[in-house]
């Protein structure tokens, strides 16, 4: 193989990843799940600002 179709792999591989924990952050039903999905979003992204589980917490509201 050549470096060029390893590197293409790699990049396809992690767009992918990134869409999906894009999506799972966006879209799930658990706040659980949306904070576990944030949080790998800022290890795998660079420069993304991590959100504090009180900001979280305040959006969602007391009655959740």
């Amino acid at each position: 193989m050549t470096v060029g179709l390893l590197s293409t792999i790699a990049a396809v591989f992690y767009g992918g990843t990134v869409s999906i924990l894009a999506l799972t952050a966006t879209f799930a039903s658990r706040r659980t799940l949306r904070h576990e999905a944030r949080s790998t979003l800022a290890v795998l992204v660079p420069g993304r600002a991590v959100e504090s589980q009180q900001a979280d917490g305040a959006a969602a509201g007391p009655g959740s």
